[in-house]
Order: C-alpha cells, then sequence, then structure tokens
C-alpha cells in the first residue's frame, strides 16, 4: 500500500517509514526537504502553506506527523488547524485513510496551548471519520524528539531532579509505535477513534530517568527531591508566551498529564510492547546482552576458567540459529558463581520447560567448549604432563570435590528447584 507521511525527517517518522519500507509498502514523504535516511518518493509540502494538497490518486493513507515548531503558532495553533483541515481534504479526494498521531496531552481544557491544539486538530479528524493515536512517552533509537533531549539532560547533569509528587510517564518504544501505527493503517476492521499506545503500567518520571542513565548511558547519576508544587507555580506565574520561548511548557504538562488507558486499544491492534529497560538498549532490545551473560556463566562453569569473547560469540549465534535467540534467565547467584550450576546440573531440573531449556544449552557450551583450545586442555590434558604423585593428587582432589558437591546437592536441590523459573520469559 502507498502511505503518504507529514513529519517523515522527524523522529517518529523516519521510523515509521523504515518500517514500512521493510514490510513492503510505498512511502511518500510530505516535507520541506527530501529525506535522506530512507529512499522514498517526494512531495514538497510545507505546514504553513495555504494551499490545497493533491495527493497521487493511488495514495491509501495518510498518517500526519508533523508540527510546527514556531513559538507564535504554538500559541495560536490556526496555521497547524488550517494544515490538518487541508491534509484532510486531500485524503477525502484520494478515499484515502487518515491518521493523526495526537498527544497524551489533548484536551479543550489542557494547561497548555500545545494540548489545546492537538485538541482541536482531533475533532476535526475526527468528525472527517480518521483516527487519532494518542502516544505515550516515545523513547529509544536515535537521540531525536523529546527523548534525546531528556537524553543530552542526563548526560550532561550529575545530579537530577525527582519530583514529589512524581509525575507519571507511559512508555512506548518507538519501533512499537511505529508498528501500531501500520496496524491501523493495514487493518480494515479497526474502527476510526481514539487509540492510546502506551505502556498499560505508568512509571515514575524519576525511574524513567534512572533507566535512561543506567540502561541507555550506563551512567550512574543522584537524584536530589524537588516539590513539584514550587516549580509547578513558579511556571504558571511567568506567563504562557514566555513559558513557550523557554521550552517550559513541556515541563508544565508533565506535571498535568492524565493517565490513559490503553490495554484494550493495544489488544485491538495485537500490539506487545516491550519491556522499557530492554527496549532502552541502542539495539532496540537487550536480547543479546542476557545471552552474553547466560553464556559466559555456562561456559566458565564447563571450563572453569573466563571463556573469550570469540567463544561467546559463538555462543550467542548458536542460541540464535537454532533456538530463535530466545534468552534463559539465570538467578543472579549463579550468574555471580557459575560453580553454584553443579547443583542444577547434578540435580533432576528437567521435568520443566525452563529446565529442559537449560541442559540442552548447557550441552551447547560444552560442545563448544570442547571445540576450543582451551577446553582441549582442560579435558584431554593436551599440553600438561604429571607425574605418578601429581597423577595420584588430581584423582584424589577430584574424588573430594564431586563427594562434596553431591553432600551439598542432597541439602540445597530441594530449595534451588523452587527458585528456578518454570517456564521460558517473554520476548524481550
Amino acid at each position: 500500500m502507498k502511505i503518504a507521511v507529514t513529519g517523515v525527517t522527524g523522529y517518529i517518522g523516519i521510523c515509521f517509514a523504515k518500517w514500512a519500507i521493510s514490510e513492503g509498502h510505498e512511502i511518500v514523504a510530505l516535507s520541506r526537504r527530501r529525506p535522506e535516511l530512507v529512499v522514498c518518493d517526494w512531495i514538497p509540502y510545507e505546514l504553513s502553506s495555504k494551499q490545497p494538497l493533491a495527493l497521487p490518486i493511488d495514495t491509501d493513507a495518510v498518517l500526519h506527523l508533523a508540527m510546527s515548531k514556531s513559538p507564535i503558532d504554538q500559541q495560536d495553533g490556526a496555521q497547524e488547524v488550517l494544515a490538518a483541515e487541508l491534509l484532510i481534504e486531500a485524503a477525502k479526494k484520494a478515499s484515502a485513510k487518515f491518521i493523526f498521531v495526537s498527544s497524551q496531552t489533548a484536551r479543550p481544557d489542557a494547561p497548555t496551548a500545545y494540548g489545546r491544539i492537538k485538541w482541536r486538530i482531533e475533532q476535526d479528524v475526527l468528525s472527517a471519520g480518521g483516527w487519532v493515536v494518542r502516544p505515550g512517552q516515545v523513547y529509544g533509537g536515535m537521540f531525536r524528539g523529546l527523548f534525546g533531549e531528556l537524553v543530552k539532560l542526563v548526560q550532561r547533569l550529575p545530579v537530577l531532579p525527582a519530583f514529589m509528587p512524581a509525575p507519571k510517564v507511559q512508555p512506548i518504544h518507538v519501533d512499537d509505535l511505529a508498528a501500531g501505527l501500520l496496524r491501523i493503517a493495514e487493518c480494515a476492521d479497526i474502527r476510526p477513534g481514539v487509540l492510546c499506545l502506551a505502556s498499560p503500567e505508568p512509571v515514575s518520571f524519576t525511574a524513567f530517568l534512572h533507566t535512561i542513565a543506567r540502561s541507555r548511558l550506563r551512567l550512574r547519576r543522584c537524584f536530589l527531591p524537588v516539590p513539584a508544587l514550587i516549580i509547578s507555580t513558579g511556571i504558571r506565574l511567568l506567563g504562557e508566551p514566555f513559558r513557550t520561548r523557554m521550552g517550559l511548557e513541556r515541563l508544565r504538562s508533565l506535571f498535568d498529564l492524565p493517565v490513559m488507558n490503553t490495554a484494550s486499544d493495544l489488544q485491538r491492534l495485537g500490539l506487545q510492547l516491550r519491556p522499557l529497560p530492554s527496549g532502552m538498549h541502542p539495539a532496540g532490545s537487550a536480547r543479546r546482552r542476557h545471552l552474553l551473560v547466560e553464556g559466559h556463566a555456562l561456559l566458565s562453569y564447563v571450563l572453569r576458567a573466563q571463556p573469550g569473547n570469540a567463544m561467546l560469540g559463538r555462543y550467542v549465534r548458536a542460541i540464535e540459529k537454532l533456538r530463535g535467540g530466545g534468552i534463559l534467565v539465570l538467578p543472579k547467584s549463579f550468574v555471580w558463581w557459575s560453580a553454584l550450576l553443579a547443583l542444577i546440573d547434578r540435580g533432576n531440573c528437567t521435568e520443566t520447560t525452563w529446565g529442559k531449556e537449560f541442559r540442552w544449552r548447557l550441552d551447547a557450551a560444552t560442545v563448544l567448549a570442547e571445540a576450543s583450545p582451551l577446553g582441549a586442555r582442560l579435558f584431554l590434558g593436551m599440553g600438561k604432563h604429571y607425574g605418578f604423585m601429581g597423577s595420584l593428587f588430581g584423582m584424589a582432589r577430584a574424588i573430594a570435590f564431586e563427594a562434596s558437591w553431591r553432600v551439598l546437592s542432597m541439602l540445597f536441590i530441594p530449595i534451588t528447584r523452587i527458585a528456578l523459573p518454570r517456564t521460558l520469559p517473554e520476548r524481550q
């Protein structure tokens, strides 16, 4: 299908265009300049233009993402509303779906002009039988949009504010949002209306910033409690024109952010959102990082030494190729001290889904270890020479070690079985 997109050079627009093209769709960019990061058709488009727009006659959907960055227009909104009306009319002439990406702050009594303008456009879209999407806090991918500004803030400031009471945000990864928008464009059985796309469970804004620091930037940041009432009152006293020029409207919207009920809309679209810490990873998923941790634990147990990067890479590729790349969550104590895996190795844990997968992966790690030079020295004794007394001492030590572990196994295996997962985790 052919999808015309405004704001295709923006944070969400670039991601959506790449996603749609990868799924075999054709993108028509409506923008001031030709997009550089995606290969698509281009129609010069100005949001400030008051002239009617002509879309290709075979356009199937119009996705409206563009917004004005002019402080004057952000206060009035007349130009943004007119631009939306012209786009709606162009979509009608082409018999195309019209999808408008609005804001979580949109409502008639919103404390900011931005939220009120979005609500006015929503009414025009709904009157024309279109679709309105209210996303939560979009994150992930490139450092652009509000997410990019927050990342830069966390990078620069060693101490960050922890507003009290803590405002809540509902995150959604930019790739998940792009997938949801594409499903609205593709599916004929999704009725027009307002759809809210974000995590059903809100998280505090402080926790969101902490996740950026820990999972994306690998930084430690301190948080200083700040009363939200004092900040909100100060912003209100500045006046709307000054707040808009200073960029403080977003902070005011944060303190007044409504909680969206998103579970039903996510279910309608069949959309499963990735966990926040996983999605914050530069690749959009922490799956490979989990596999490296898992492989390090298993190979360290088999080799009784630290595995090299090449061997870890082979383990990850083997799991991706033969097991679909799913992760196997190990208790943290087993990751920190891989020798504890002997409690599972010597016990009968194969009756659960998790146990059967653990056994398969431990066997795979053993095969990889045996094929390495380090494994050859360990299992075959290559390059080592022992005398009679050395061999005797080695046998006695192995017998004592095995006997000790058998005694410990009888004591701790029942407790270990309770602590172990019984099923494999969901998508990361």
